[in-house]
């Protein structure tokens, strides 16, 4: 019958739709005058690539129209916007293809609900709903059966009942029999004629004159025209029921209330983890991806507060009773005293008050002196010395408060008889293959045999001195105008004051020629090399998101390629683009999301094991594991921005029939 007031249900007038160039167009349909009234059963026919699917198309609202004009229930398609038609669709549509497109790893009853899902329908109306479409095209026993289990004809009547479950105003069928035997062809045009029957508008799109013959009204259409003489006539079967409280389109279009949006963003999550966990292996490695760079976040911002936090206890520990003095480079010049004159200026700031004890070291140039475990020029092949060359007097190793086995290694520095002598600490003596200090185990220092004496089992104050050679600075005179250190121990609280008080002592007409350096002074020091260690974690643990998140981006992109049946399935069903984006977005949040949280939970075990490795005490702030969180999930999300564009773009009139 048709709609109130006499205006066709569905009208098209002076329908065109071209394809290609300007400059050559092909045109698919040409002149298109149709009218369908409301609960009519109309069949259209004729040959491939007459237009069929086009003009199902522009019907549905799946594709628009080159030129004329559309009008649904009275009101003109061309004045409406993208998000209109979408919800158009969604509440006044059904669609049943000749491919199902039911979606293999969902049950029946997930299938059949999502036209429901799209509309946002609470869950208990929506079981009702989808109980009833099942059991309407037999298939409720079913119900919890995947989709990849169900038989081609299973699969079809699955099509249908979630074009059902809806309760649509109209319903479109493009060759719902093309791909069914006899027997299911029957069947869904009896299911065809039961839903014409209670009102709803069928319009059918068949090659199969079976189908054909069960409409009330056939359309030929040849070359993009019709060629049905009464085409524009409108003819409702006179038993066909009311609309039965189906929504008109004024209703439809009404803004959402904002239950039903929350039912829609709530199925879109659920959607996003669907997707996931259908793919498991490929959800498992991009976590894994983000989990390396998120990871490497939380555990350079560990390493570097730990470091800091290391090195502050150490400078702590120093700066009541340590500083080092030595010659400001403007004061290092010809003439600077000889060894005798360092003991002596050695002895001036022994001297002072609150002075315990003073050192003597040297740095020695291992490229000058190349130290190396067998004799130069021999063809041995071996790697430069990476470690520390110094020149030191016994003190400076009481003060370092180091350990040298065997004890008496210790007196040789200052009293060798005019050789050289050799410390080592374990480092060094593992690299260069020495076993324990002794006859026969000697290093060579500047070509020259140096034996080793003893091994440090302990560096105390200095960890440096583990991966050094020490030399009795005795042995070596030229050191003296290697501008030597000295290095103070002091009674507790006396650095500061003795700093001010030292470069008089050893030269009160020149005091700018000395400069003394307490911990305080380092500590500046000790922030740059932390905040370089933390940026240059950083960078690559940012590298590594980085590359993570293009990693992620190429997945999801090949992904949205491989899901173009789905996501033209649920535009079709209604879906509007932003909620195909937002369903991308939403996956990569989750990926990016369980990365960040298990790079959090790797970065901060990584931390504790090379602290504890190291005897460190670990420091570990909380807003470091949620930066690496945040980072994982925001990297996660800008990796899916760009799959979720190109979802949100792909035209269901064309991957509809992929």
């Amino acid at each position: 019958m048709p709609t109130p007031g006499g205006i066709p249900l569905l009208r098209l007038e002076r329908i065109g739709r071209s394809y290609g160039g300007a400059d050559v167009p092909t045109a698919a349909l040409q002149d298109v005058n149709l009218e369908i009234g409301e609960g009519e059963f109309v069949a259209i026919i004729g040959p491939s690539g007459s237009g069929k699917s086009t003009l199902l198309n522009i019907l549905g609202l799946l594709d628009r129209a080159s030129e004329g004009t559309y009008f649904i229930n009275g009101a003109d398609v061309s004045l409406m916007a993208e998000k209109q038609r979408d919800v158009l669709r969604s509440r006044m549509f059904g669609f049943v293809f000749q491919a199902s497109h039911v979606m293999l790893d969902e049950s029946s009853a997930r299938n059949a609900a999502l036209g429901l899902r799209v509309q946002g329908v609470r869950h208990v109306e929506r079981e009702l709903q989808v109980t009833e479409a099942l059991r309407r095209v037999g298939l409720l026993h079913r119900t919890d059966v995947p989709g990849k289990n169900l038989s081609g004809g299973e699969r079809q009547r699955l099509a249908l009942a979630r074009a059902l479950a809806t309760r649509p105003r109209i319903l479109f069928a493009d060759e719902p029999t093309g791909n069914l035997d006899s027997g299911n062809t029957q069947s869904v045009i009896a299911d065809l004629k039961a839903l014409n029957q209670t009102g709803v508008t069928v319009v059918v799109i068949t090659h199969d004159p079976i189908v054909a013959a069960a409409a009330d009204r056939q359309i030929v259409i040849n070359d993009g025209r019709l060629e049905t003489p009464d085409a524009q006539s409108s003819q409702g079967s006179a038993h066909h029921e009311a609309r039965g409280g189906r929504p008109d389109s004024a209703e439809i279009l009404a803004a959402a209330p904002l239950g039903r949006r929350l039912n829609l963003l709530a199925d879109e999550i659920y959607d996003a983890l669907a997707s996931l966990t259908s793919r498991t292996g490929k959800a498992i490695l991009l976590i894994l991806a983000f989990m390396l760079g998120s990871g490497g976040l939380v555990a350079s911002v560990g390493l570097s507060q730990s470091a800091s936090a290391q090195v502050s206890e150490r400078l702590a520990e120093a700066a009541l009773d340590e500083l080092q003095a030595s010659r400001s480079p403007s004061g290092v010049q010809p003439g600077n005293p000889d060894l005798a004159g360092l003991r002596d200026q050695q002895n001036k700031i022994a001297a002072l008050h609150g002075v315990v004890a003073v050192g003597l070291r040297v740095e020695m140039a291992t490229s000058e002196f190349r130290p190396t475990r067998f004799r130069p020029n021999t063809g041995i092949q071996e790697d430069d010395f990476a470690g520390s060359l110094l020149a030191v007097d016994s003190t400076f190793l009481e003060l370092s408060e180091a350990v040298v086995e065997p004890a008496s290694a210790l007196s040789l520095l200052d009293e060798s008889f005019g050789k050289p002598v050799a410390i080592v600490g374990q480092d060094t003596a593992t690299r260069l293959g020495i076993p324990s200090a002794g006859p026969g185990q000697k290093i060579w220092i500047g070509g020259q045999p140096v034996p080793v004496v003893g091994i440090l089992s302990q560096t105390g104050r200095n960890p440096v001195l583990a991966d050094s050679i020490i030399l009795g600075i005795g042995a070596y005179p030229s050191t003296a105008s290697d501008n030597p250190v000295f290095v103070v121990r002091t009674l507790p609280g006396f650095p500061a004051p003795l700093a001010d008080v030292i470069p008089l002592a050893l030269d009160a007409a020149h005091p700018e020629h000395f400069t003394v350096n307490t911990v305080a002074d380092l500590r500046s020091l000790r922030r740059g090399v932390n905040n370089d260690l933390g940026v240059l974690i950083s960078v690559i643990s940012w590298v590594l998101l980085a590359l993570a998140c293009l990693s992620a981006a190429t997945s999801m992109y090949l992904t949205v390629q491989t899901r173009r049946s789905e996501i033209a399935l649920r535009r079709a069903l209604g879906t509007s683009r932003a909620s195909i984006a937002r369903m991308f977005i939403l996956e990569g949040l989750l990926v990016g999301l369980g990365g960040g949280l298990a790079g959090g939970a790797v970065g901060v075990l990584g931390v504790l094991a090379f602290c504890l490795s190291q005897e460190w005490t670990p420091v570990l702030g909380p807003e470091s594991v949620w930066t690496g969180i945040a980072a994982g999930a925001a990297t996660g999300v800008l990796s899916a921005v760009y799959p979720a564009i190109a979802a949100s773009r792909a035209d269901p009139a064309q991957a509809i029939r992929a």
